[in-house]
């Protein structure tokens, strides 16, 4: 869903302790290998490792396209493909929200929770989340229900979102300019 390229800007501490900056950006939705390879070679290519200096150590000293992600100088590569992953076929706030909350587990985990969880996204809906929600309702309920009580779907779609937001079977973000994410709190 990302439109940026997902980069992170990698610099060689040895030269960075000198006072040099040396450093490259890298594409950072690549295999944790390829991004380990491009990283030794920026090591090489060093001021410091050309005038004899060993330069091992590394930080990431930027990023570019991972929205509002709170990531640090040493985050695991692992971590950052896996989000560069996520952030390829999903919305950020979804992507951050599921990383938060599950950060107990390992970063290749939380796509299937994002998989299994994200239900559906609701655009131009100028409400809160109960009006989201049951805007997703809606359709399944005014199929069901008998032809005298039709002119109340939307009172029944909305107080049944309700019951669901308050009972914690539904999670709804809300993004910004009328989009809400529906995600199921028990995927």
């Amino acid at each position: 869903m990302s439109a940026d390229t997902l980069r992170i800007y990698v610099a060689s501490l040895s030269d960075y302790n000198a006072g040099i900056l040396h450093g490259r950006w890298i594409d950072a939705d690549q295999d944790v290998d390829t991004i380990h390879e491009e990283i030794a070679n920026m090591l090489k290519e060093s001021p410091a490792a050309q005038n004899g200096d060993v330069a091992e150590e590394y930080a990431i000293h930027d990023y570019d396209g991972f929205g509002g992600f709170n990531l640090g100088e040493f985050e695991s590569l692992e971590k950052i493909t896996a989000i560069a992953k996520a952030l390829d076929e999903y919305p950020s706030v979804v992507v951050a929200h599921y990383f938060t909350e599950n950060s107990h587990l390992e970063p290749d985990e939380i796509l299937p929770k994002i998989q299994e969880g994200l239900v559906t996204t609701i655009t131009e809906c100028w409400g809160d989340e109960t009006k989201a929600l049951a805007e997703y309702l809606y359709d399944d309920i005014e199929s069901e229900l008998p032809e005298r009580f039709k002119s109340h779907t939307q009172a029944v779609a909305e107080s049944m979102a309700h019951d669901y937001l308050q009972g914690g079977d539904y999670y709804v973000i809300y993004e910004g300019g009328g989009t809400y994410h529906i995600l199921d709190s028990h995927a």
